[in-house]
């Protein structure tokens, strides 16, 4: 899933339109969608007058969200973040702007820039009004395991130490493994 998908798309309850989502809010602890920054005045671009719990989406088309719930909550411990953002790295060079967000089973897991070019959000160093990458990490947290299509985490790095199969974990991931 894109955040493209999701955001300038009107919201549909019982095929009555109720709105129009602006961006959504990540959770700052495991980096997963939490909740869709809404308004319903359909031409104020940045101006979020409701919130909404991701699990109130049912569904999406290329034009409307349809939502099983229409019932505001107060974001706890949440990131806003949506498409324009500006993005810098470390040193403050600028890098572009914010043109989408992926998703995989609703975890951000890559930041897609107005010229193309993507960072694995691992790499965000903060996130506010901007973006502030980070230099990379020295192990690809974050990075897929090609054949079991999964993320690395800090569990899985920690079982690869424990089980002593650290440099066979390595080796399965890009630019080693041959998949």
């Amino acid at each position: 899933m894109l955040l493209s998908q999701l955001v300038g798309k009107t919201l549909i309850m019982e095929k009555t339109p109720r709105g129009v989502c602006r961006g959504v809010s990540i959770s700052q602890k495991n980096k997963t969608l939490k909740y869709l920054l809404c308004s319903s005045e359909k031409d104020a671009f940045n101006h979020t007058n409701f919130v909404l719990p991701i699990d109130a989406l049912a569904s999406f088309s290329e034009s409307a969200l349809f939502l099983s719930k229409l019932r505001p909550v107060l974001p706890k411990s949440s990131i806003q973040i949506s498409t324009g953002m500006p993005i810098y790295n470390a040193s403050g060079d600028f890098l572009g702007t914010l043109k989408d967000v992926e998703f995989q089973n609703q975890t951000a897991i890559r930041l897609i820039t107005d010229s193309d070019i993507s960072h694995p959000f691992t790499e965000v160093g903060a996130l506010s009004d901007a973006i502030i990458l980070r230099k990379a990490q020295p192990y690809p947290l974050g990075q897929i395991i090609p054949h079991k299509n999964v993320l690395i985490t800090r569990k899985i790095l920690r079982g690869a130490v424990e089980k002593q199969s650290l440099i066979k974990l390595t080796l399965s991931l890009p630019p080693f493994s041959m998949r």
